[in-house]
């Protein structure tokens, strides 16, 4: 049924969008895979715009169902066709008054940003990029802007490709086949820890607005029920809490890093390789979780110690592994040891709690103590926040280190701003960890990491 012709039984006249889409059931939405937008997690489709949009679906009372598109030109066949009513990408605004587009209400910010290999080439104006061969990734507003920053008349060369992931086109620029990649800020976060020789020293243009592109000849009921819609999210906290979901935990990049994670991958995870897996079958969890927690304790050193008396592998304290009887000084029993606690940090929390936040927050208990993450919890709770979502204890955990706040809980003190600088590193390694292993395991269907910290600025 055309969407805009329709019209429900008894009308006289089109019946607007958004009745239609109501009478049909069901919102589709066009989308592209990416580490930013929408791609298979552990436990199903993620991403923050697979997030959000399901989200809308459900406060409309419709069941979302997702289009994968292969470009950004499939994008637009797929709402010129009807097979999709509003196409959901990150998609930056094009010029005004187009008649051939029609954008939702703006719910982000994006910074267009021209990446280049250190040691090759080092732009810094424009006028540093004539004459080197470059490519963007995007659709006609991207194409928009690029021309009026680089017109070729003035012997700027560049390519627009609708059909290539970011990651694909940042790995053309590592290796060489490009000079430079004008990607968003929100690509390029979501990679640079994959391709840590890359950087970017020049932004393109003034920031763009980002905005869902709906069906040509709509008309604006759907567009007002999106705007109600995004307001509401933003009032209760839940658009904050997807940012932080998918880009607040990866902090700094860290150029050292990036590149000895990369090298212990290779030289000494696979040593403990068929360890983690083993102990993943037997309690449940994900291998690649595992062996994020134990590089985050020790870099993959069975050997290791701190200061405090944690010792291996998983930096098990004596008592932990007295009670899971193993000797935490061998790497085979510390992997166990340690899975064997996050279970059970896992089966304590309460069964409402959903994933990602459940692991998130057992995570935290992982590293400060199940009472304590319960102490933050109550914290949070008190203060009016969601005690069941990790971007809400996230805030409230660092208070544990203060007696003014501390003395306020059943078990006092705590380094709780070390419990999150934990959590976020652990999910930077397990988003490398992830994607590492998709690239080298042919069978399984290709499975980007989440999104790391783009920097999102809600413009309602």
């Amino acid at each position: 049924m055309p969407l805009v012709l329709a019209c429900l039984a008894g009308c006289d006249k089109p019946a607007p969008t958004l009745d239609v889409i109501r009478a049909g059931g069901e919102l589709r939405i066009a989308t592209l895979v990416s580490g930013t937008t929408y791609y298979e997690g552990p436990h199903g489709p993620v991403g923050f715009e697979h997030d959000l949009a399901t989200r809308f679906a459900a406060w409309l009372g419709l069941r979302p169902r997702f289009v994968v598109a292969d470009s950004y030109a499939d994008l637009r066949r797929l709402l010129d066709t009807n097979k999709a009513h509003v196409a959901a990408a990150l998609l930056t605004v094009g010029r005004p008054g187009d008649p051939r587009l029609r954008y939702g209400p703006t719910y982000a910010i994006a910074r267009v940003l021209v990446v280049h290999r250190r040691g090759r080439v080092a732009p810094r104006t424009v006028d540093d990029l004539r004459e080197l061969r470059g490519a963007a990734l995007g659709g006609r507003a991207m194409r928009e802007l690029i021309e009026r920053e680089l017109p070729p008349s003035e012997g700027f060369q560049w390519t627009l490709r609708q059909d290539a992931a970011a990651d694909g086109l940042l790995q053309d620029v590592d290796e060489g086949r490009l000079d430079y990649a004008i990607v968003t800020a929100f690509d390029f976060d979501s990679a640079r820890t994959y391709y840590p020789e890359l950087l970017s020293l020049l932004e393109l243009g003034a920031p763009q607005a980002v905005a869902w592109l709906y069906r040509p000849g709509i008309d604006d009921s759907l567009g007002r029920a999106q705007l109600e819609f995004l307001r509401a999210l933003r009032a209760t906290g839940e658009l904050a809490a997807l940012e932080a979901r998918y880009f607040a935990h990866g902090g700094d990049f860290d150029y050292v890093a990036s590149r000895a994670l990369l090298r212990d991958y290779d030289e000494r995870l696979p040593r403990f390789r068929d360890e983690f897996i083993a102990t993943a079958a037997q309690t449940g969890l994900d291998w690649t979780l595992i062996a994020a927690i134990a590089y985050q304790e020790s870099r993959w050193q069975e050997d290791a110690r701190s200061p405090t008396g944690v010792r291996g592998l998983m930096m098990l304290t004596r008592t932990t592994a007295k009670a899971y009887g193993v000797d935490r000084l061998d790497g085979a029993e510390s992997i166990r040891g340690g899975a064997l606690y996050l279970a059970d940090m896992l089966a304590r929390l309460p069964e409402r709690i959903r994933e990602p936040d459940r692991t998130w927050l057992a995570l935290a208990a992982y590293n400060i103590g199940f009472g304590h993450l319960e102490d933050a919890r109550v914290l949070t709770a008190r203060a009016g926040r969601n005690p069941d979502r990790w971007a809400d204890v996230r805030e409230f955990l660092p208070r544990l280190a203060s007696k003014k706040w501390a003395r306020r809980t059943r078990h006092g003190y705590a380094r709780g701003y070390q419990a999150v600088h934990f959590v976020d590193s652990t999910r930077r390694y397990y988003d490398v960890l992830r994607w590492l292993e998709a690239e080298t395991t042919p069978p399984a269907p290709p499975a980007p990491p989440a999104p790391l910290t783009p920097a999102i600025s809600p413009a309602l």
